[in-house]
């Protein structure tokens, strides 16, 4: 693979931003015929090269080469997409209400500069003939909204990949997908896997960003990693394990964080519970939250677990049943009374319902605290800045500066910023929704030190994933889903993968 002309060359990449070096000269490498991992803590640079690539920034230094030719900056607003470049980024970028048909045929007739009437006819026979060649049974006349989280991630790829034939000069395309397993139920990965193959078979070359190192080992061939901007090492994913990824990401093989005996005073009422709770998918649901522990719940997707979060929380109303708040009765939950009997939330989708990413993060963290600061019209904004930059500073969020913008943060320090906004108003309970969804692992120690140490304290979590490597580091008990109903219950040291895979899926093997 060495001697081979890469298909896109990355060398001495920088940028700044104010001042602060994001990218510090990184070089990249990926070949035709290869999907390439690209891993590296939040904030190590993987999104501002593909931005750079996709045309949102214009770098300060570097060089690009695609199939063996330099391409001058600055790249433009449409990037390297004329360049054999296609991009998928982690919101896809689809309109529900659209159809397949229409978001393939745009990137064919959208950029036309007169108003010429769109071949349909033609149009349906191209996307059919797209989307048969990758096996993807879909029909081009169904709206977005009506396909599953798989097949809407394979048709942006698959509309990517059409787009860069438009105007592909024959050479081996380059697809580059930032976090596109995210939204994405677990056993439904190895779907989109196999249409990444399909493209490497053809010559295609795939650059995959993921913080999902078993994914990562599981699909690529070969793997980048960043580190604080700049190229850590680059090494074949074959025989390599998930210690070998840690310590290039870290610098350091450590990555576990020890659980300890949860402390669970079972004599004392429940710190929240639910009796015959019922939502779309719960069914008659009997739980009990205790202080000092770890609650875990997790499935297959529609089995239920997912939407408990919400129930518990009254962001969703219940159709029938019951939330004790420490041993009262709660018929109607809400959020508003959630949160003064001391329930908070943090929810799985943290750029729409978690934050505002057009606030600084001073507005962010400062919105439980509006009231109690407020007197008239005026806000005590200099102690509400004391509180944010000690709080940024406890949890090392970078940067840490509350006047940064929320929204130009990583996931990674989203999530901690979040996560450190609630801890703040000293909550008896914590309701989390795939808490570490796009975050590294650096982040994830982190973030798996602070809600230990929380429940140390006294504080109850449940805490709503997919993720069995999230609930073996995290979870004291684990419930399992099937149909709306806890099929199996895991406790203490038998948490393991093994046993929460083999529990999850029992049903489907049955």
């Amino acid at each position: 693979m060495a001697a081979q002309t890469p298909l896109l060359a990355v060398a001495g990449l920088a940028k700044a931003f104010n001042g602060v070096p994001a990218l510090r000269g990184v070089d990249l490498e990926v070949h035709a015929g290869e999907v390439h991992g690209l891993l590296g803590a939040n904030g190590s640079g993987k999104s501002t090269l593909i931005k750079v690539l996709a045309g949102f920034h214009e770098a300060d230094a570097g060089a690009v080469t695609v199939a063996g030719t330099t391409i001058g900056s600055p790249f433009g607003a449409r990037g390297l997409r004329d360049h054999g470049l296609g991009f998928v980024h982690q919101d896809l970028g689809l309109a529900g209400a659209g159809t397949v048909l229409e978001h393939i045929a745009l990137d064919s007739c959208g950029g036309a500069g007169d108003l010429r009437r769109i071949d349909w006819r033609a149009e349906r026979k191209r996307v059919r003939e797209l989307l048969g060649r990758f096996e993807i049974g879909v029909d081009p006349d169904s709206t977005i909204d009506t396909l599953a989280p798989v097949q809407r991630a394979m048709v942006a790829v698959v509309r990517a990949v059409g787009a860069q034939e438009l105007t592909s000069d024959g050479a081996g395309q380059i697809l580059i997908l930032d976090e596109p397993t995210v939204f994405l139920p677990r056993h439904e990965v190895g779907l989109l896997f196999g249409l990444l193959r399909r493209l490497r078979d053809r010559g295609d070359a795939v650059l995959l960003v993921s913080h999902d190192l078993d994914e990562i080992l599981e699909v690529t061939d070969r793997v980048t990693v960043f580190r604080n901007g700049r190229s850590a090492g680059t090494r074949r994913t074959a025989g390599a394990t998930r210690d070998d990824l840690v310590q290039l990401i870290l610098g350091t093989r450590d990555e576990h964080v020890p659980k300890g005996n949860a402390t669970v005073d079972r004599d004392r009422p429940a710190l929240l519970a639910a009796r015959g709770l019922r939502g779309s998918r719960v069914r008659d649901l009997d739980l009990d939250l205790f202080a000092g522990e770890v609650v875990g719940v997790t499935g297959l997707a529609g089995s239920g677990f997912e939407e408990l979060p919400d129930l518990l929380f009254g962001a969703r109303p219940a159709a029938a049943g019951t939330v004790e708040h420490g041993g009262r009765t709660v018929r109607r939950p809400g959020p508003a009374l959630s949160m003064s009997n001391g329930v908070v939330l943090i929810p799985a989708d943290r750029k729409t319902q978690g934050g505002a990413l057009e606030l600084s993060v001073l507005e962010n963290m400062s919105l439980p605290f509006l009231a109690g600061r407020a007197r008239g019209l005026a806000v005590d904004w200099r102690m509400l800045r004391r509180r944010a930059q000690d709080t940024c500073a406890r949890l090392d969020v970078v940067p840490p500066d509350p006047q940064a913008m929320f929204g130009h943060l990583s996931g990674g320090n989203q999530q901690k910023a979040l996560l450190g906004k609630w801890m703040d108003t000293d909550p008896r309970v914590m309701l989390l929704s795939e808490p570490t969804q796009g975050v590294d692992v650096g982040a994830r120690r982190e973030i798996f030190t602070l809600i230990r140490s929380a429940v140390a304290k006294g504080m109850g979590v449940l805490c709503a994933t997919s993720d069995y490597e999230q609930l073996v580091e995290m979870a004291d008990r684990v419930l399992v889903f099937d149909g709306g109903r806890i099929s199996a219950e895991i406790t203490g040291a038998d948490i393991t993968k093994d046993v929460l895979a083999s529990a999850v899926y029992a049903e489907e093997t049955r």
